[in-house]
């Protein structure tokens, strides 16, 4: 029991990696630790290491890939004049551009190889689908498939990136995921589709899949509502957007930068925040509050018709203490978060914004009003909650709501009754034991690892552990956490997809998502 339990628990260091037992982050020697590094996308231990060729050209050749690979650079980078310079810096001849993509190519091969048959030993996988923009407008769709392998760890790979029409259609899309679906024989293994696409439910059901919303999507569309519903709280965040865009001329930036210095402010430059994203907004709002005294000083000096009313500046508060109740819920400690967190966070969220308009807040009452539209049926979807029943964490949140707890039972039941008449070993009372024993066992801490709980309770419930494997592989948002969920990160990985050159995009984003595999 102390050894199932010190599994379990998280380190509570960096980004929520668990505890591999102070032999640096891939746990070895530890050979009892059911979750650790090197093993799929999320351990994240060997992640940065990610080729090993062999031979002595495979060495000169590694941390060039690596960097490559990493950083999302076209191959032809290896032409570019600083590149050549650096080289001839340090006495060594670069490598050709066919070259490069020579060697790119073949790791493309190996990948490919590698997820394929790792696919063909799964009953049960999960696609998400993230549709994108390019600073150019183009679009495109980055599919990645999802999945618990038998020794209880998240992988995800990532399949393919296509490009969509300008004015594409859900039908646009569900056609693409049928084509990839195909492609890497996956046939009737896809469960559901996890999108931030809007309108594709119909469509999706067509194909036999169930239809996820993005849950960081989805928090987008409900703040975009609360701003649409009322011209105060949109003006006062559209006179923010303009605020900002005035403080990003480099005069501008200056003249800020003087009042900072004689005010003795932080010298720093306000956030842009161009779309309606509820946390590129929060960040530009906390910098502009943050700025007030010396932006207002600028906007005095130079007679610019942007200043902020207190009643405005008040508003700003408001409407910042309620995107904080956001993001202090979905801050990512993982790169992947199982959809079995939808409904505490929800649940969450909506305490936070009760407290909120208790103490007068009207835009917290405004936004849980649409939290509230959105997320209304979400104790009725069986995705949701089955997840959230069969993770220990949130296991009573998911049952508390009247009516639904034998609904739930009922469902999981019948999942693990056609799981053992596959095997041809069927006892129905068994069956019942096994979820009562599961219902009736303590509650995990939040920060506990419940795949680890799941790999120690496989062999004794084998049945009911496969219906939590093919429920907690499901994602909760279309794109990875840290970067839905991290504004920077986000603009960075969409600067450097622009900048690929479209013909290679979808080889750099494969190469990219699943350069793990080759550590």
């Amino acid at each position: 029991m102390q050894r199932f339990e010190h599994s379990l628990r998280r380190t509570g260091q960096g980004r929520g990696r668990y505890n591999h037992g102070g032999r640096g982050r891939t746990g070895r020697g530890r050979r009892d630790r059911p979750y650790h590094g090197g093993r799929g996308r999320t351990g994240w231990g060997r992640r940065d290491r990610p080729y090993d060729h062999g031979g002595k050209r495979g060495d000169q050749m590694k941390p060039l890939l690596d960097m490559i690979i990493s950083d999302l650079h076209p191959h032809t980078i290896v032409e570019e004049p600083g590149f050549l310079r650096f080289f001839e810096s340090i006495s060594q001849s670069p490598p050709t551009s066919p070259a490069m993509l020579s060697e790119l190519q073949s790791l493309i091969s190996q990948m490919k190889r590698i997820v394929q048959e790792r696919l063909e030993r799964e009953d049960n996988v999960a696609l998400s689908s993230e549709v994108w923009n390019t600073t150019t407008n183009k679009t495109y769709m980055t599919t990645t498939c999802h999945l618990i392998d038998d020794t209880w760890t998240r992988q995800a790979y990532v399949l393919e990136t296509k490009s969509l029409p300008e004015e594409y259609k859900a039908s646009h899309v569900v056609g693409q995921l049928r084509k990839i679906a195909d492609t890497w024989r996956l046939g009737n293994k896809i469960k559901v589709v996890v999108t931030n696409v809007d309108g594709m439910k119909k469509d999706i059901k067509k194909a036999g899949w169930d239809l996820i919303p993005c849950f960081a999507n989805t928090l987008d569309v409900v703040f975009k509502e609360t701003l649409e519903a009322s011209s105060d709280w949109k003006e006062v965040v559209q006179r923010c957007y303009e605020i900002s865009e005035y403080f990003s001329h480099a005069e501008a930036q200056g003249q800020l930068k003087r009042a900072q210095i004689k005010m003795g402010f932080k010298q720093h430059n306000l956030v842009e925040s161009k779309g309606d994203q509820w946390l590129s907004t929060l960040n530009m709002l906390v910098r502009i509050s943050e700025q007030h005294q010396a932006v207002r000083e600028v906007l005095l000096e130079f007679k610019c018709d942007l200043l902020l009313s207190e009643h405005e500046l008040k508003n700003i508060m408001k409407t910042t203490s309620c995107l904080e109740a956001f993001k202090h819920v979905t801050s990512p400690a993982e790169r992947y978060y199982s959809l079995s967190n939808i409904i505490p966070q929800v649940e969450s969220i909506k305490k936070k914004l009760l407290d909120l308009q208790r103490g007068g807040n009207e835009f917290a009452k405004e936004l849980a009003q649409h939290l509230n539209h959105h997320f209304s049926k979400a104790k009725e979807n069986d995705w949701l909650t089955l997840s959230a029943t069969l993770d220990p964490r949130h296991r009573d949140i998911a049952l508390s709501e009247k009516g639904a707890s034998a609904r739930i039972q009922k469902t999981i039941i019948a999942e693990m009754k056609h799981l053992a008449e596959e095997r041809s070993f069927i006892q129905p009372d068994s069956l019942h034991k096994d979820l009562r024993r599961y219902l009736e066992k303590k509650r995990l801490p939040i920060d506990w690892d419940p795949l680890a709980f799941w790999n120690f309770q496989k062999g004794e419930d084998w049945n009911l552990s496969e219906v939590a494997r093919k429920y907690l592989a499901v994602v909760l948002t279309a794109g990875p956490a840290d970067i839905a969920f991290d504004t920077e990160k986000a603009r960075l990985v969409a600067s450097r997809r622009s900048n690929l050159d479209p013909e290679h995009l979808n080889m750099m984003l494969f190469l990219n998502g699943n350069r793990f595999l080759l550590s």
